[in-house]
């Protein structure tokens, strides 16, 4: 992990390619991202596996060839045939809430040099005086509920989105400049239970998915590609069997038949749900704001 996080309660077509997601609304919030995150970028440091902060972003310098495209595999847009994970590039979070999160986020947490992670806690019970989410986060876990709802199982929506929560729920706010990473690695299985849910704001990246266990030799990795305002779901087999990470790169290139498509990243702002369990609840821990 780099910088400062802080805590919270073939043959292809070489142009870069502009996705026919884009709104004026995505525009806005690129343009947003890019000018309040234009700070000196910090420098890398190393932590401890069994930190909290398992999602360690891989930071700058950035290799000499790390845009080169002939090194790249083409991602999907569909989601690879992984027991437990769920993404409908089609299904966005609607713009106006996008643009509103993120101007929340970027004001109230990455108002400063350095810092590119944050950790949220919420109570097991969003009744409580003080749940420790802000009440723009718990609209979009609102808002995520609704969306994903048809395109899931009942049983791992309900995972997702309990009607009485029964553990704390912690919420990571990671933000990555263009050729920044995460290795590959299984969220903590001592600190965080089944069911985590992620959404990509402000630019879109590749994901890669392998197994843990390489038996199989013939089992390649997956690559998917994430659009922006996107959201997909981990459980199961997906979030206990496959590492999943980022290549540090600042271009990555989509498709499922040639001709391929470069897609430029830009500044991401992901936002990542995940279930704290009983023995690492640490929500009562109070954390001065920034």
């Amino acid at each position: 992990m780099h910088g400062k996080a802080e805590f919270h309660g073939g043959e292809f077509d070489s142009a870069i390619y502009s996705p026919p997601w884009d709104s004026g609304g995505d525009e806005r919030l690129r343009a947003r991202l890019k000018i309040a995150t234009n700070f000196e970028r910090p420098t890398t440091t190393e932590d401890s596996p069994d930190s909290l902060f398992d999602e360690g972003l891989a930071a700058s310098p950035i290799p000499s060839d790390i845009a080169v495209v002939g090194d790249m595999e083409p991602a999907s847009s569909c989601a690879p045939p992984i027991p437990g994970l769920f993404f409908t590039p089609s299904l966005l979070l609607p713009p106006e809430l996008a643009d509103q999160i993120t101007e929340f986020c970027l004001k109230q947490y990455f108002n400063r040099p350095g810092v590119n992670q944050i950790m949220l806690f919420g109570a097991a019970s969003d009744s409580t005086p003080w749940s420790g989410m802000p009440p723009i986060l718990l609209e979009l876990l609102a808002s995520m509920s609704v969306l994903l709802q048809p395109s899931l199982p009942p049983e791992i929506h309900a995972l997702l989105f309990p009607r009485t929560p029964t553990h704390a729920r912690q919420a990571i706010l990671n933000l990555y400049h263009p050729g920044e990473g995460i290795t590959p690695h299984v969220d903590l299985l001592k600190r965080f239970g089944d069911g985590i849910v992620g959404l990509s704001l402000g630019s879109s990246c590749v994901m890669q998915f392998a197994r843990v266990e390489e038996a199989d030799d013939n089992v390649r990795p997956k690559q998917l590609f994430l659009p922006e305002r996107t959201m997909i779901v981990l459980s199961g087999d997906a979030r206990y069997a496959w590492t999943h990470g980022i290549e540090k790169r600042t271009t990555d290139l989509v498709g499922d038949a040639e001709p391929f498509r470069i897609v430029e990243r830009g500044v991401r702002l992901s936002i990542t749900f995940r279930w704290l369990l009983a023995s690492e609840d640490v929500v009562g821990l109070e954390v001065t704001e920034p």
